[in-house]
């Protein structure tokens, strides 16, 4: 194999790890989970304001629900709005979720929850709520016909960009075949 196709296929294999991480990390997932409680923070980019970290720029507020599933595994969701920016959930409802979060705290609820995002404690990162509904148990289905379809999209996209690179490879060994070529080195039509 010449060193131009393990590059490509470097590049390929990199391209859909990447691809597939953002997908992993944007598109939304669903949990069952039983809320515990739930507070608001002032936060800037830095994080929450506190008196280790000052506010040294603009301000907002997050919403934190606070969550446990049936494993009793704990974790903490941000409800925060999306507004018109990426990624595009247009979501403008945060204090409306979070009503509806303390109200199934005070029901001891259990309640599907439909986030995006990966939660690492080391850099304070957290999974951002787009919906809540609450359900009766937790067998209740976490299927997402719209889950499988984006994963279905991103394997059908990586190989039509695989077909697409493939295909002068393909072209040129079907052209340079022995068989083809005239005795002057002219390819037959």
């Amino acid at each position: 194999m010449s060193l131009v196709k393990k590059i490509f296929i470097g590049y390929l294999v990199c391209f859909a790890i990447g691809t597939g991480l953002l997908c992993s990390f944007y598109l939304p997932s669903t949990d069952i989970v039983k809320i515990t409680g739930s507070e608001v923070k002032r936060v800037d980019n830095d994080g929450p304001i506190s008196a280790k970290n000052p506010a040294d720029g603009p301000t907002r507020d997050v919403y934190y629900i606070y969550t446990i599933d049936q494993n009793k595994k704990i974790m903490v969701y941000r409800n925060e709005d999306t507004g018109w920016s990426f990624p595009w959930y247009f979501k403008f409802n945060s204090a409306d979720i979070q009503a509806q979060a303390q109200s199934a705290n005070d029901a001891s609820q259990l309640t599907r929850v439909v986030h995006y995002g990966w939660r690492f404690n080391m850099v304070n990162m957290f999974k951002n709520i787009v919906s809540i509904k609450p359900i009766d148990s937790y067998d209740a289905s976490t299927f997402s016909f719209y889950t499988i379809m984006k994963y279905l999209g991103w394997i059908v996209w990586l190989l039509l960009i695989v077909i697409q690179a493939a295909i002068p490879t393909l072209y040129t060994s079907w052209r340079d075949r022995r068989d083809l070529k005239r005795p002057d080195g002219s390819v037959v039509k």
